[in-house]
């Protein structure tokens, strides 16, 4: 891409120092070897087993937003694999994580998906918890003769899970020994606090169940090697063929150019139907965006933001000239992207399925930055069923531009026919070029992880 990579280096730079440094000019991609990664992970029980004991148990998990807990005595319920957990906010506005299990006979505590209450009670023999987890009454305690001496009430209660929050999301971690969530996030999360993304407002979470595993989901978002078979509009108002690629630890990031023309295409300059919609749609007819050429729409927007940047709610001041147009996008091992704009950015978050190596769950969170004085809309998120809306711009409901919905589906299309084929016997094995080095390095990682190569408690970041 040294056409576009040109012009952008070519715009003056400021002095000051951001805190996500650009891309540009590239730094080397390592060198990870060349072996084919096999595809038994893919599906074998055995191996997603060994994933939930060292790679799940041991890493930060992104759970709920603060806003699913808006006031105390507020709870919401977050399904992850094998497990069921309870956040609340307890009477002093503390958030809090609990293993969603009743400690009598080990029944899914809380069976409603949120709500508000002063404590929650087991459906099954009704012994109940006060919302910050301490046991608040047994029933017939005078049945059990472990009570004799009293009811141990310290040890009955709910057995909490380690919470933190960034960017406006409550995380949890089951391993208590775990270093603190900013810690584990390092570099790569202290680049994103450029774009304040705690200021920005939850619009929109629709949940997509894809017959596949949860790794082929991550890998599909860590390249854009395949835009231009999958997603060939794509490259008519961006760039994703030959993308700077960074690893950072566990972590990785990329750069998808906006608002340009692939030099994939042989017609640069006209501003197309298609180009007209993803770059200028919302500029006014004498905006001077809709008076260069297609290919050089990104570095008239770099100009104009950096020139109203004291003048704006918007973050523009805490950014280079990369972050003001293109997509800065972001991978935090294991399962959690953020792929980030000014304006807004989407949340990408891979789950697996409590027992089948076979199905995941693929979670599209949309943030944004709403003008002072605006209210944010009441989000309630949605799982859609495998085969559910073919057209994915149903499920937004208008939340989500429909060609680049249309960009998910065609992701998701991908799944079952990648979990089919992982499985022949005709296949060896990925073969996986530097384009595809954030693929070897995530699956590396895990490898890693489950070896004990890894610290789980001290990971490279």
């Amino acid at each position: 891409m040294a056409l576009i990579e040109k012009d952008l280096e070519a715009l003056e730079k400021t002095e000051r120092d951001f805190l996500a440094p650009p891309f540009l000019p590239r730094k080397p991609i390592p060198d990870l070897g060349l072996e084919r990664i096999e595809g038994e992970r893919f599906y074998s029980p055995e191996f997603m087993e060994q994933e939930w004991k060292h790679v799940w148990t041991k890493t930060w998990q992104l759970a709920i937003h603060e806003t699913d807990l808006p006031e105390p005595g507020s709870f919401f319920v977050y399904e992850f694999g094998r497990e069921s957990f309870l956040f609340t906010r307890d009477k002093k506005g503390v958030a809090r994580g609990f293993y969603n299990i009743c400690q009598h006979r080990g029944n899914v505590l809380c069976q409603a998906p949120e709500g508000q209450a002063e404590s929650i009670s087991c459906p099954f023999h009704g012994w109940e918890w006060n919302i910050d987890g301490t046991l608040k009454d047994v029933a017939d305690p005078q049945f059990f003769r472990q009570f004799d001496n009293g009811i141990p009430v310290d040890d009955l209660g709910l057995q909490q899970v380690r919470t933190d929050s960034w960017a406006g999301f409550i995380w949890f971690n089951m391993d208590d020994n775990a270093m603190p969530l900013r810690d584990f996030l390092g570099e790569a999360g202290q680049h994103l606090e450029s774009y304040e993304l705690e200021k920005r407002s939850y619009m929109d979470q629709q949940s997509f169940e894809w017959k596949g595993n949860w790794k082929h989901a991550v890998d599909a978002f860590n390249e854009s090697y395949h835009f231009l078979a999958l997603h060939p509009d794509m490259v008519e108002f961006g760039e994703g063929h030959d993308v700077p690629i960074e690893l950072h630890g566990i972590h990785s990031r990329m750069m998808n150019y906006n608002a340009t023309v692939s030099e994939l295409v042989d017609e640069r300059d006209d501003m197309t139907p298609l180009r007209e919609h993803m770059m200028a749609r919302r500029e006014p007819a004498d905006s001077p965006l809709r008076n260069v050429a297609a290919k050089d729409v990104h570095l008239e927007i770099i100009k104009t933001k950096r020139a109203m940047e004291n003048d704006t709610y918007l973050p523009y001041k805490k950014m280079n000239d990369e972050q003001l147009v293109h997509q800065y996008h972001y991978t935090f091992f294991p399962n959690t992207t953020f792929t980030q704009t000014p304006e807004h950015g989407v949340i990408f978050r891979y789950r697996p399925h409590a027992t089948d190596p076979n199905i995941c769950y693929y979670d599209f969170i949309i943030m944004a930055y709403l003008p002072p004085g605006s209210t944010p809309p009441d989000v309630v998120p949605e799982t859609h069923s495998h085969g559910d809306h073919e057209h994915y711009a149903a499920a937004f409901k208008g939340t989500f531009d429909p060609i680049l919905a249309n960009v998910l589906r065609q992701d998701g299309s991908n799944m079952e026919t990648m979990q089919r084929g992982v499985k022949s016997k005709g296949f060896k094995g990925m073969i996986l070029c530097d384009q595809e080095i954030r693929l070897r390095h995530f699956h590396q990682t895990i490898d890693q992880y489950i070896s004990g190569e890894i610290d789980p408690q001290n990971p490279p970041v």
